[in-house]
């Protein structure tokens, strides 16, 4: 009666142990990665992190680069630079924007974040715009009016309640600039990150193994001393 407790107790430990593994080895793991950051630190447009591209349609006199800020920033970035974007003469940059392009493959959960001030003549209505496609831009939320100095809490857009931009070659992001009532109004803009949760899943070589090793101990428990034969189950 003991040997048959024992017995039953090995197939079910086992079999918890089977379920345990599989559980663990074929779990989907999501964790926040950054996709692109610009930080602006080599006054340019150019991708500081990962890849995307960031173009404007600002008069290029008016794009230029100021003291930058820690808010927001990544992987160990100093303040540096900043992109400090002016009203223009005749404030002509008013209903003008940056434009960013990011493939999101591989992604979900989409947030973008910045930091940002503004002078007080300078851009005080800007809207945060998201594509699917490149082309046609969808308003998300309200404008937003940015504060006088960097501070230390950036400006976040959770995107998660948009699934076309998960794992999506094309997405896009802009900001459309308005209210500059002076052609050297500005608006700073630093350490822009575009992230998301990638999904992990591990190699089912790893699962095999793991459970080969289990089924050959397994094998071994149930060995009768001496003989190379194995016992029929119970």
């Amino acid at each position: 009666m003991s040997r048959l407790l024992s017995r039953r107790f090995t197939r079910r430990l086992l079999s918890n142990l089977v379920s345990a593994v599989l559980l663990v080895l074929f779990s989907v793991h999501a964790r926040a990665d950054e996709i692109s950051i610009w930080n602006f630190n080599d006054s340019d447009l150019a991708t500081d992190h990962g890849s995307g591209t960031l173009n404007s349609n600002f008069n290029p006199a008016n794009i230029l680069f100021a003291a930058g800020s820690t808010n927001n920033a990544r992987l160990g970035d100093p303040a540096g630079q900043a992109l400090s974007l002016q009203g223009g003469t005749s404030n002509a940059n008013n209903g003008r924007s940056i434009t960013i392009n990011v493939s999101t493959v591989g992604f979900a959960n989409i947030i973008v974040s910045f930091a940002t001030q503004g002078t007080s003549t300078g851009f005080n209505s800007n809207q945060f715009q998201y594509s699917l496609d490149g082309t046609t831009f969808i308003d998300f939320g309200s404008p937003y009016a940015p504060a006088t100095a960097f501070g230390s809490v950036p400006i976040v857009f959770t995107l998660s309640s948009v699934p076309g931009l998960n794992d999506n070659p094309n997405a896009a992001f802009r900001i459309v600039f308005n209210g500059a009532t002076s052609s050297t109004g500005t608006n700073r803009i630093d350490n822009i990150v575009v992230e998301g949760s990638s999904e992990t899943i591990p190699e089912p070589a790893t699962a095999v193994l793991l459970l080969t090793g289990l089924t050959s101990l397994y094998g071994i428990k149930r060995r009768r001393p001496g003989t190379a034969r194995w016992r029929s189950p119970i």
